[in-house]
């Protein structure tokens, strides 16, 4: 795609390269947690790239590196692309895998570039990456399961998911609750948990857990188990994701639950030998933390071993349009996943909201992404410079699990 740039489009060169960061602070009784975080606010990291021809491509960034640290990548890297061709540009940074901030600002530049084609070429995202133009809609799954917690509101997760099934949404995702090691609770009680989950929304309704890599093994096996006996469809990132041979223990005991995983993971060859050890059957990759170049290979990749992807989408409405593009033209079927935990910034920044209803997800039929984004965000949702979530404490002193950004 780069070469039919450089061969058709030598004068488009690059004007500007700047960051929109945003925040907006979750209402008390809506901060989400899950384990031992609780989340105290909502960001948004978008890249603008502007051409000297009028294009303005956008790119949602993955905020896990850290807002100010990325921004620091994404001035370092544009001291080389002002003033080249969008072709030069293009190649100056690829991600590599080892550094969160890096690759997210790699990857918000990287989807920039993809809308900034769309836009010379007249044709959507999708299409340049071999959607059937008559696509205008994709499927979409709801994405939560953060607010129960095992010593107060269990069943909180229960009327959440009903809820999700009610608005149009055919699946969900869900996650584990609070730290078990709290509450003592176990693989059984989950289960018990699951199974009234289950008769709630009834048998068709697609259900899916996250682990967050949260479990042991011998916990991890027990709930793969149990899923795969209550027809669930999906188990993502049960045990961490350096255990190979963990999860494909976890398909053993679980032959028709898709075992899941990979977000972590920023570019292709990271993935290799859980392709080559037949490892995970379904990978989350995140176009916010690779880019679409990395995921469009990691994703051609897959399909050749027969693995589809459902992009990993813990983010905002501009994330959630671009996955859309992408999916709209993956060489094997795949949902986006709507994140229901962000809050009124997640629909906020765009000036038409997200486009999506009944469990689908539309895909914007102008070229590019198609993004537009509201006005005045900075002066809305000022930028707030602290982590986005907070440990949750337990009074009993031994119990103090490491924190991690979960999501």
């Amino acid at each position: 795609m780069n070469t039919l740039i450089q061969e058709n489009y030598p004068d488009v060169k690059i004007k500007s390269v700047k960051s929109i960061l945003l925040s907006r602070l979750h209402d008390t009784d809506k901060a989400w947690g899950t384990h031992v975080i609780r989340a105290v606010k909502a960001d948004v990291y978008m890249v603008v790239v502007e051409t000297d021809q009028g294009q303005i491509g956008y790119g949602e960034v993955c905020s896990y590196g850290g807002p100010p640290i990325i921004k620091s990548w994404i001035d370092w890297f544009s001291r080389i692309m002002v003033g080249r061709s969008l072709s030069e540009a293009w190649r100056v940074a690829r991600p590599r895998g080892v550094n969160w901030a890096h690759d997210g600002a790699v990857a918000g530049l990287d989807c920039a570039f993809w809308d900034i084609l769309g836009q010379i070429t007249g044709k959507t995202v999708a299409v340049l990456l071999g959607a059937d133009p008559k696509v205008t809609e994709v499927d979409a799954y709801a994405s939560g399961g953060v607010n129960y917690d095992w010593s107060i509101n269990p069943d909180q997760l229960i009327d959440e998911v009903v809820g999700y099934k009610n608005l149009g949404y055919t699946t969900s995702k869900i996650r584990m609750g609070t730290q078990w090691a709290f509450d003592g609770v176990t693989p059984e009680r989950f289960i018990k948990h699951m199974k009234k989950l289950r008769d709630a929304v009834g048998p068709d309704f697609r259900l899916a857990v996250d682990g967050n890599a949260r479990l042991s093994l011998e916990e991890a096996l027990k709930v793969a188990k149990g899923l795969n006996d209550l027809g669930f469809i999906w188990f993502e990132d049960a045990i961490v994701i350096t255990n190979i041979d963990g999860f494909k223990e976890l398909q053993k005991v679980a032959p028709d639950l898709t075992i899941s995983g990979g977000e972590v993971m920023q570019s292709l060859d990271q993935y290799r030998p859980y392709f080559e050890q037949g490892a995970l059957q379904m990978l989350h990759p995140d176009a916010g933390w690779m880019g679409i170049t990395e995921m469009k290979a990691v994703m051609e990749m897959a399909a050749t071993y027969g693995i589809s992807c459902d992009p990993h989408g813990w983010h905002n409405g501009a994330m959630a349009i671009m996955h859309a593009h992408i999916m709209a033209g993956a060489p094997l079927y795949g949902q986006v996943e709507v994140n229901f935990a962000q809050g009124p910034l997640r629909d906020a920044i765009l000036a038409d909201g997200l486009p999506t209803a009944k469990g689908k997800l539309a895909v914007p039929q102008v070229p590019g992404f198609g993004i537009k984004l509201a006005d005045n965000l900075e002066e809305k949702y000022p930028y707030l410079d602290f982590n986005y979530h907070a440990e949750i404490m337990h009074p009993i002193a031994e119990v103090k699990p490491a924190a991690r950004n979960w999501m």
